[in-house]
């Protein structure tokens, strides 16, 4: 009974041995040797923005310089003025609006599933 309590210990031990972590390694980035020059670079640039070949779309695409308003600052704020005038305003989740008296119609009123 005890070599086989011995026998189960020294495995358990000889198991657990190989669950120690490794030292961690970081592999400093390498320097880049360019087959260009820096004058290339800058012929290639502007020949590729020349002829539209240069698919850099982050620098001169603007949304809102396309975005023009035609109303006047008067205009907008009287339809804001309208707009907050049928707005509900109260919580969100709903129970605000059903609370409010309704425009004359009464639903009945159900308990367990039958209408009284």
């Amino acid at each position: 009974m005890k070599s086989t309590a011995l026998i189960a210990v020294i495995a358990a031990t000889v198991a657990a041995s190989g669950a120690f972590a490794q030292e961690a390694t970081y592999d400093y980035p390498q320097p880049i040797a360019s087959t260009m020059t820096r004058a290339q670079v800058q012929t290639e640039l502007a020949t590729a923005r020349a002829d539209g070949s240069s698919k850099v779309w982050s620098t001169t695409y603007n949304p809102l310089a396309m975005a023009r308003s035609t109303l006047s600052r008067e205009a907008v704020k009287a339809q804001r003025q309208a707009g907050l005038a049928s707005a509900v305003l109260g919580e969100d989740s709903g129970s605000f609006a059903l609370s409010q008296p309704s425009s004359g119609r009464t639903a009945p009123a159900v308990v367990a599933g039958r209408a009284r």
